[in-house]
Formats: structure tokens, C-alpha cells, sequence
């Protein structure tokens, strides 16, 4: 295995990133120019700051990575001048699809993942586990945080993301 690249080699992998988004398309939520790969991924729209992904408009109604909500929905939000966040429920689709989230609530950081038999883990990042849950239905009714349902305190909830 190749560790160290060369001068040249590093220059040709900056080339080919520069002009990897270089197909000029319609943005799915808002309709403004964006530019996208061969596949039809593309970099956040600076209008509405949706990003573009090749899967989107074949599961509009699913989430997933690197969005944090469905493209239909994304629509919507926009069509109303609501900005494109998660809900509660938003975030448990992420969590189906990807297996592991993130938000912060009062300045700490938790983060929520899928274990083994489909159990859901909340814990606090670089920290303890709060608890495990059978499975994601059971971690949105039951997890709670300080004594509170998630679900009841999502308005409150900040950096919602897939785990970084």
C-alpha cells in the first residue's frame, strides 16, 4: 500500500477535485443553477442549501445522508419560506438510515446510535451511555434527557447531524 504521494500526484488529486461538481443542473428544492458530478451529486445549493444527491428524487420521501430531511419535504419547506431543519421524526429516519446521529441540547453533545438487534443507544458524547432502547420506535417514545421526553424538548435541540 501507497503512504506517501508524490508532489505531482497530490496536484492531479487537487485538479480532479476542483472540477469534480462541473455539470451545471436545477437544484431539486429551489430550481437555481447548481453544479453536480457525472453521478448528480452536487455541493449545498447557496440559495436554499439543500445538497444535491443522485438518490433523492428516487426516494423523495426518505432521508438520507448528506441530507437531514426528505427531498419532499425539503420542497415544501421551501415553497412555505420555512428553512430546511429536522423534526424529531426527520431524525429518526436518518438514524434508520445511517445508524448514527447527533445533536447538542443545552450545550452538550449526545449522540444516538444503532447497536446490535436493532437496539438504539443514547449517550453523551466522549461520555456515558444513557441508555439502550429495543429499537428506534422505542427510543422516540421513551428516551428522554433531564427527566424529558427528546421529542418534547426537539425545539430546543441544536446541530442536528449524522455522527461526525
Amino acid at each position: 500500500m501507497k503512504t506517501k504521494l508524490s508532489r505531482e500526484e497530490l496536484e492531479q488529486i487537487k485538479i480532479k477535485q476542483k472540477n469534480r461538481y462541473k455539470i451545471e443542473t436545477k437544484c431539486d428544492v429551489c430550481g437555481k443553477i447548481i453544479s453536480v458530478d457525472e453521478i448528480g451529486n452536487g455541493s449545498g445549493c447557496k440559495n436554499c442549501g439543500w445538497v444535491q444527491d443522485s438518490l433523492s428524487e428516487e426516494f423523495p420521501d426518505r432521508v438520507m445522508c448528506p441530507n437531514l430531511i426528505p427531498l419532499s419535504k425539503a420542497k415544501k419547506l421551501y415553497i412555505e419560506e420555512n428553512p430546511l431543519l429536522p423534526d424529531f421524526d426527520d431524525f429518526i429516519g436518518g438514524l434508520d438510515f445511517y445508524g448514527e446521529m447527533q445533536f447538542t441540547y443545552q450545550g452538550i453533545d449526545y449522540g444516538v446510535t444503532r447497536g446490535k438487534n436493532d437496539t438504539v443507544d443514547l449517550w453523551i458524547v466522549n461520555a456515558e451511555v444513557l441508555g439502550t432502547f429495543k429499537d428506534s420506535e422505542k427510543f422516540k417514545e421513551n428516551a428522554k434527557i433531564d427527566g424529558k421526553l427528546i421529542k418534547d424538548i426537539w425545539q430546543e435541540v441544536k446541530d442536528v447531524n449524522w455522527l461526525q
